[in-house]
């Protein structure tokens, strides 16, 4: 396996490789690295970060809450509460 590297600006949908018959039938791998984010891909990491604090919220108010014992049978909890809804 070789790697052929080279850096363009892209300003279109395609990218135009140089000698590209050698690679015709062949399998690639292609790796695009982008210097800059654009809004489109730092919204989901914004979002993230929201997510995250938001559960760090929940934590340190929990914190405050009582413990729950582990030998609680959550399925049977889950099972009775749905019997006595439905």
């Amino acid at each position: 396996m070789y790697a052929i590297e080279f850096e363009t600006d892209i300003t279109g949908n395609f990218i135009e490789l140089k000698d590209y018959e050698q690679l015709l039938n062949k399998h690639a791998k292609v790796i695009v690295l982008v210097d800059e984010m654009n809004k489109e891909t730092e919204q989901p990491i914004t979002q993230t970060i929201k997510q995250l604090q938001q559960f760090n919220e929940i934590i340190s108010q929990r914190c405050n809450l009582p413990k729950v014992s582990k030998e609680i049978d959550i399925n049977t909890l889950c099972n009775e509460i749905n019997r006595d809804i439905f």
